[in-house]
């Protein structure tokens, strides 16, 4: 647990204004500061976006404190279960939260990751994957995938879920030898 705060911690860090005057560490983090701590300093992100909402900000209210963070650590850990991770991707697909996932919300969320992953694929070619995608899973033709068919669709291809899985410990270890390189790098400044 002492581990998953100093990773917190250190999103708090990364959140903070360079302009800001004030010393002091907000204890919440914002989804802007939330993304720039994830490292997307000049554009939004949203698969991000989608992850803080759905498996983070539960509540709505915009802002990420430290009992959020753990249990959205925990969503996207292998301890979760299957069932819970596919309605996690489901709401993070289903954009505008209707009632199933459209055309525009794959299209969107599939052109943002390609994006943002720096993929090159031209618009009739998502348009393309999004037609198959549609044509195979919406099997009542209502041009929505619902939740049910949404189920069918990871049965399918369960790779849909990986990027909802971290490999927690590993996480853990990280932000573990960042705070140890710290106490390092403090201890070496204060002895210079």
């Amino acid at each position: 647990m002492a581990a998953l705060h100093v990773h917190f911690v250190s999103l708090l860090h990364h959140s903070e204004s360079t302009a800001s005057t004030s010393r002091s560490i907000p204890s919440e983090v914002s989804l802007s500061q939330f993304q720039r701590g994830l490292g997307f300093i000049s554009a939004s992100s949203l698969f991000v976006e989608r992850v803080f909402r759905v498996m983070f900000d539960t509540d709505g209210s915009g802002k990420l404190d430290f009992p959020k963070f753990v249990h959205g650590i925990h969503r996207l850990s292998s301890s979760e279960t299957h069932d819970n991770k596919v309605k996690y991707s489901y709401a993070m697909h289903n954009i505008a939260g209707g009632d199933g996932i459209s055309r525009a919300d794959l299209t969107r969320m599939l052109t943002s990751c390609l994006h943002e992953s720096e993929v090159a694929v031209p618009a009739a070619d998502v348009d393309a994957i999004v037609s198959k995608t549609f044509a195979t899973f919406d099997a009542d033709g209502d041009d929505r995938i619902s939740f049910d068919e949404y189920i069918e669709m990871v049965k399918h291809d369960k790779e849909v879920l990986a990027p909802l899985t971290l490999d927690v410990p590993e996480l853990i270890l990280a932000a573990k030898a960042d705070a140890d390189a710290g106490v390092a790098a403090g201890a070496a400044a204060a002895t210079a």
